[in-house]
């Protein structure tokens, strides 16, 4: 072991910041022998999105001789909340500790400038290397490796657990659900991280399910197909076009046939500004919605600051407006400067979109030719929750836009409200939200909302993607009242997916493990806290083999029998999934996930297994 003294020149953490993903505030003396990465980032920027596998892709090749310690320093007030920047470390994954710099004291004490900036520490406490912007795995990997012959025997290779957000999180139907499209009675969820489609009748039935619910990228039948956090979609007949974020793709589901083709990309991130030429050989950059209009798919091309098209006839490609500059310019198509457009509707003749790092909506024409025009935002900076003239409201990161009958209304995401924009009057007001982070239904100004992603009209209701709270609200445009959706036939969301253990096991709350004897039986015992009750279906056990292949599934009860084969090998895998509502609240349906790894007994023993599953 290391003393626990700090003798390098890198500044140490105040001692009265706020520690998330942790049980606990560190010093730098807490991870002397090892490398440590500081992670300068706020939660809405997408290139601190972009950055996250490269840590994950260090953290997986130095799992004892790196800790990656985020430093967590907002763009917008909204992000200085420690709650909303917990619900962001469940949203990316991440898994290292990360402190609350919400005055910036961190940030000018290693004197960073910009979002997202890295400084590496060598094991002694000295700041070796400093680094801003994306790709970063390659420099710091390569810095690490040049200077871990220097600390040869100086190194604590003992492994630190942190206390995770994650296995104290309730887990919905729905993870942090991305947008949405009303059309036909139905409603098509992007269950973003749940990395898959969710469309259900307008009671919230559900109808189908488009992807096994496994992160990937391949085609194929429905139940075979794979994602990574989808977000923007559209409908045009039955085909429904997906902008499959982290993948860099846009995909194609027929949604008669039940399968799913790519129709964009090459399943990298790419930084070309001036894309052309067949879709299928063009790199994307963070796709996060899309629209249909006379033929023409349009993108909003998220990590690349613009909007591109695609002419669905052809499958060609070709930028439709931005420069790429990260700013808030008006002017000619491809002229003009976007800054992280992640929300689009139309009218017939324009494409409005959801500008959301300068806290904007703004609007391009949908011809060749034609201007890019700002209807609310200032600045890279400047934002608020100020409703009235369009030329001096503003709104705080918002992300989705709807447009029906001369009213565009908008996700203000970080104000936890949805507003509506007169285009002819030139005023904004809010619709519904107090601003208050929540998930209470009632009269729009009673009602509260948690980071709403995205809106969408049908038949007089405003549907909401209210992220935070994993839920899909309703508001009733005529009686001004707010609701859930319930969503009910849970069982289709079932996966008969083979198991990515080790993706699942970092999404569980309660691993545990119990022994079998093959060709016996086993007994699962389901409890619920007192104040809940099982949802219709309760949920389902699946039994899964050693390597992750699906073998069996069973309803879950009460008390459920479940069969072992009699050619089971050493180790199984038995995934419980259970839906019940709690508080009386028949509306809001949770779910949890616990995987259980059980162990071939060394001989039988005639006892039969017994598992009790505690939800």
């Amino acid at each position: 072991m290391t003393d626990s003294t700090h003798t390098g020149d890198a500044p140490d953490f105040p001692a009265d910041l706020e520690w998330l993903n942790t049980d606990r505030a560190h010093t730098l003396a807490d991870f002397k022998g090892k490398f440590v990465l500081l992670d300068f980032w706020t939660y809405c920027c997408i290139n601190c999105i972009h950055v996250i596998p490269d840590l994950k892709r260090l953290e997986a090749k130095y799992p004892n001789e790196l800790v990656v310690v985020g430093v967590h320093s907002a763009k917008f007030d909204a992000e200085r909340d420690a709650q909303n920047i917990r619900q962001a470390i469940l949203r990316y994954g991440i898994e290292h500790p990360v402190v609350n710099d919400h005055e910036f004291v961190v940030w000018r004490s290693y004197g960073a400038r910009a979002w997202p900036t890295v400084v590496l520490i060598d094991p002694e406490g000295d700041v070796i290397g400093k680094l801003s912007g994306e790709g970063v795995f390659a420099p710091i990997d390569q810095a690490i490796q040049e200077a871990l012959p220097k600390f040869e025997g100086r190194m604590n290779f003992e492994p630190i657990e942190f206390a995770l957000e994650k296995h104290d999180a309730e887990y919905a139907p729905l993870k942090f659900p991305g947008k949405l499209v009303v059309s036909e009675g139905r409603i098509v969820i992007t269950d973003s991280n749940n990395d898959r489609v969710v469309i259900t009748d307008l009671d919230g039935a559900i109808l189908d399910v488009v992807g096994s619910g496994a992160e990937g990228a391949s085609d194929g039948a429905f139940e075979e197909a794979t994602f990574n956090k989808p977000q923007g979609t559209a409908l045009v007949g039955d085909a429904l076009y997906i902008a499959d974020t982290e993948n860099h793709l846009i995909r194609r589901a027929d949604l008669s046939a039940r399968t799913v083709e790519t129709l964009a990309g090459v399943g990298r991130q790419g930084f070309d500004r001036n894309p052309t030429g067949d879709a299928r050989e063009v790199v994307l950059n963070s796709p996060w919605d899309l629209v249909e209009l006379d033929g023409t798919l349009y993108v909003a091309m998220a990590g690349n600051h613009q909007l591109w098209r695609i002419d669905l006839a052809t499958n060609r490609v070709k930028l439709h407006a931005g420069s790429g500059r990260e700013d808030i310019i008006d002017g000619a198509l491809r002229q003009a400067a976007l800054a992280q457009p992640s929300g689009l509707a139309t009218d017939g003749a324009s494409i409005y979109f959801a500008d959301s790092e300068v806290s904007g909506v703004r609007v391009a024409d949908a011809g060749e030719t034609g201007v890019v025009r700002t209807i609310v935002g200032d600045g890279l900076f400047e934002f608020g929750d100020k409703d009235g003239d369009v030329s001096s409201a503003r709104l705080q990161h918002p992300l989705g836009v709807e447009y029906v009958e001369g009213v565009l209304y908008v996700a203000d995401t970080y104000n936890n409200k949805i507003k509506a924009i007169d285009l002819a009057k030139g005023e904004i007001r809010t619709l519904a939200g107090t601003g208050e982070a929540g998930a209470e239904d009632g009269d729009f100004d009673e009602a509260t909302f948690d980071e709403p992603n995205d809106v969408a009209y049908y038949d007089g209701t405003l549907y909401v993607a209210d992220a935070n709270n994993h839920l899909v609200r309703a508001l009733d445009l005529e009686t001004r009242r707010v609701s859930t959706l319930t969503l009910t036939n849970l069982a289709k969301l079932r996966r008969r997916a083979p198991l990515d253990v080790a993706k699942r096991s970092n999404e569980i709350l309660r691993p545990e493990t119990a022994t079998f004897t093959p060709g016996d039986s086993a007994t699962i015992r389901a409890t619920l806290p007192e104040d809940a009750k099982w949802n219709d279906p309760p949920g389902t056990l699946t039994l899964y083999d050693a390597d992750g292949a699906f073998l069996s599934e069973t309803p879950l009860a009460d008390e459920t029998t479940l069969a072992i084969p009699a050619d089971a090998g050493e180790k199984l895998h038995l995934e419980a999934v259970g839906y019940y509502c709690k508080d009386g609240r028949e509306n809001v349906c949770l779910s949890r996930q616990i995987l259980y790894e059980l162990r071939r007994r060394p001989s039988a023993t005639g006892d039969r297994a017994t598992i009790t599953v505690t939800f």
